[in-house]
């Protein structure tokens, strides 16, 4: 068993999630009982769910509980159920996570697994015995990296959803992108970056001008999101930077 603990959900998805929601609906910190009578579930149910939304700093800690703004967020996004949002709020909460790294890095490496040992490796990996509670929070836990879709079954295993099917299927959106922020490197994970741009000239006749370009992509979870505007942008600049060279004058 892992020395370090992680503490797991002890509830469903679908339980986890209107807790979350029901966090998001104060806007001061709140104990137990109250949160309780609004969605009338026992407070025991709740508190077994808490350690897990520190975990993830859904939660702000204290005796009375707060959710942060990225818990905020995602309780909103749950509420009016807006599955972009939904996505994208639990992928940056993903990506924030150390624990849910490990595992997103788990999957690759092992070129996917079934579910129940995914299942395993959830539990085990959080230092957790193989009880029920435990075995339902890990369940839980590959539901989030299904609603961030940051995970898919392929061929009977869980695997790493693809970028290109994100980009193809209209779920990475450029209206949602901005390439002005940062990307956030993590684990394997680094900032998108385009090689130098080599210009040649051949006097065979009219001027050519011969371009080799290397992209190297290595995103995180929270990138995926911003990976389509990143790339047009890396194209744009190129060419630019040909426009501009042609103009000022190429033979130099």
């Amino acid at each position: 068993m892992s020395a370090e603990k992680f503490k797991l959900p002890s509830s469903s998805y679908e339980e986890l999630t209107k807790i979350i929601k029901a966090y998001g609906h104060f806007s001061a910190p709140v104990d137990l009982g109250e949160v309780s009578k609004l969605i009338g579930m026992d407070s025991t149910v709740i508190s077994r769910n808490v350690g897990f939304l520190l975990e993830l700093a859904i939660l702000e800690p204290g005796k009375k509980k707060t959710v942060t703004s990225a818990g905020r967020n995602l309780a909103q996004a749950l509420e009016h159920e807006m599955p972009d949002e939904i996505r994208k709020n639990w992928r940056e909460i993903v990506s924030e996570t150390e624990f849910l790294n490990k595992l997103i890095t788990s999957i690759k490496i092992r070129n996917g697994m079934d579910e129940g040992t995914l299942q395993s490796h959830i539990a085990f990996s959080a230092g957790q015995p193989k009880k029920p509670a435990v075995m339902t929070g890990a369940r839980t836990v590959m539901d989030i990296l299904r609603a961030s879709e940051l995970i898919r079954e392929q061929d009977g295993k869980i695997v790493l959803a693809k970028i290109e099917d994100d980009i193809e299927s209209g779920k990475i959106k450029n209206s949602e992108l901005d390439s002005s922020q940062p990307t956030r490197p993590l684990g394997f994970i680094t900032s998108p970056q385009v090689s130098k741009v080599v210009a040649e000239q051949s006097y065979t006749g009219s001027p050519q001008i011969k371009i080799n370009i290397n992209v190297t992509v290595d995103c995180s979870t929270a990138d995926l999101d911003t990976l389509g505007e990143k790339l047009n942008q890396i194209i744009k600049d190129v060419n630019r930077e040909i426009r501009d060279g042609e103009e000022t004058d190429i033979d130099e």
